[in-house]
């Protein structure tokens, strides 16, 4: 198919492609799934059933998995 509008409409409505080169596929050309919306009372399901999180345990996890040295992460590569 060498119409571009017509691919490009195809791909707004769903449609698929296959893009052959003499007769053998060689790529799809597929469209791009839109993220949708979420709707409040499951996002709000979700998050009642999260564990809570002690900030303060928190914070000293982070603090003992980081580098807090304030080195040059790059010193001594050449970069």
């Amino acid at each position: 198919m060498a119409d571009s509008g017509a691919v490009t409409r195809g791909l707004r409505q769903g449609s698929a492609y296959t893009l052959t080169l003499n007769g053998e596929p060689l790529a799809e050309i597929i469209p791009v799934r839109r993220r949708r919306a979420v709707p409040k009372e499951e996002v709000l399901a979700i998050f009642a059933t999260a564990p809570v999180v002690d900030p303060v345990e928190l914070r000293a996890d982070l603090e003992e998995a980081l580098d807090q040295s304030g080195r040059d992460p790059f010193e001594g590569t050449g970069l």
